[in-house]
């Protein structure tokens, strides 16, 4: 790991909130959900470098996750199951930049668990300790707690819209103190309270991109255009000190590299087609194809093997998706394998230029996020601190 003092084996779990990122995690775990260059687990593996990793997740996942570790080209981590020794853990939702990862680390004391209003966000723990964490973990991702948040969220659902608003978040802060607390007395384990950052809902993701794009730069020791590169007559480079590009990549003739509000990162074997213009923060996956004139705004991450054409802006698009044709999507996330059709269209504007509302979890929600006259959406600091 990054540092040699923390433990050897790296365990990144899922908590309760999963079904605040329905239906992004539906069919996968929430920490491999995508942001900046690559997953929310990524992040975390790729800075501290475990000698090895677990991971917990919900049992309907388990296999297919799995299957997905035995390939070739993984890291081959256990699922749902754990090694002996000293493990340290972490919230697959956990969010950090720069040097806030190594300082939460570092802060971690030996049987200790760091907590944020009753959610598990750190620990250290061996032997039996740890083992107990784990089964209280499965607890709150068990089968019969993935009905129960269904039948939840159907019967908010089917409420009228005055009741479907969730108003209930105090109470079970205080219900999930109170049960962590009692857990932490049983088992003799020091528990302390952090402030650090917690995605609790699908569109903090998209409204961090941004800022993962370019932290995942800063950390990135590579800089520059690969020597396998070739890049076209008329290809026009701006702030070429923030833009990486891989090997194997093509950029073709008239495209522009904007990357003066931010890096761009263009990974090994992405093809850019004549007259593209993209602007940075961007991250463009291994072997994507952006289309000829396609314009990709800032804030917008391109998956692996993606096909992207017409207009993107602050956007994410998870692996294998495509979108080859003409139309605008604006602060969206696409999952894995799907394909818009030409001419789609999502708009990112709210008529009035207010704060946006969103359906979670059967609950109508306030999102914090507003969008500026320039047509960017921002997320506004939240008083609860709930990211």
């Amino acid at each position: 790991m990054a540092s040699g003092s923390l433990p050897g084996v790296l365990c990144i779990f899922e908590d309760e909130r999963f079904p605040t990122f329905f239906p992004l995690s539906l069919g996968r775990p929430v920490f491999d959900i995508s942001i900046g260059t690559q997953s929310l687990r990524g992040r975390l593996v790729d800075e501290l470098n475990p000698e090895s990793l677990a991971l917990l997740c919900r049992p309907y996942l388990a296999a297919v996750l799995r299957e997905e570790e035995a390939r070739e080209g993984t890291r081959g981590a256990r699922v749902n199951e754990l090694p002996d020794g000293e493990i340290l853990f972490l919230n697959g939702r956990l969010l950090s930049y720069e040097k806030e990862l190594g300082d939460l680390c570092a802060s971690l004391k030996s049987d200790g668990v760091l907590h944020k209003k009753g959610i598990v966000v750190a620990a250290r723990l061996s032997g039996d300790r740890a083992a107990s964490l784990v089964a209280y973990i499965g607890g709150l991702v068990s089968d019969e707690n993935v009905e129960k948040a269904i039948r939840e969220i159907k019967r908010a659902s089917a409420a009228d819209e005055k009741k479907a608003n969730d108003n209930g978040e105090e109470e079970r802060d205080a219900s999930r103190v109170k049960a962590l607390g009692a857990w932490a007395r049983q088992n003799g384990v020091e528990l302390r309270e952090t402030g650090v950052r917690l995605l609790s809902h699908y569109w903090q993701i998209i409204g961090e991109n941004r800022n993962c794009i370019i932290d995942d730069f800063k950390k990135n020791p590579l800089r520059g255009t690969a020597p396998e590169t070739e890049l076209f007559r008329g290809v026009e480079l701006i702030n070429e000190n923030d833009i990486v590009i891989g090997s194997g990549v093509e950029v073709r003739s008239g495209t522009v590299l904007d990357a003066s509000e931010g890096a761009i990162i263009i990974a090994n074997n992405a093809h850019i087609e004549p007259n593209a213009i993209i602007w940075g923060p961007c991250a463009i996956g291994e072997g994507s194809i952006v289309r000829g004139g396609a314009k990709i705004g800032h804030g917008t991450t391109l998956g692996k093997m993606c096909r992207i054409g017409g207009e993107v802006e602050e956007c994410i698009f998870a692996p294998y998706s495509n979108k080859q044709h003409e139309g605008f999507m604006g602060h969206s996330y696409i999952g894995s394998w799907v394909n818009i059709g030409a001419g789609s269209c999502t708009s990112d504007l709210k008529n009035n230029y207010g704060l946006i509302k969103a359906w979670s979890a059967g609950h109508m929600r306030d999102t914090d996020v507003r969008v500026e006259s320039d047509h960017r959406a921002r997320i506004e600091a939240r008083a609860d601190g709930d990211l």
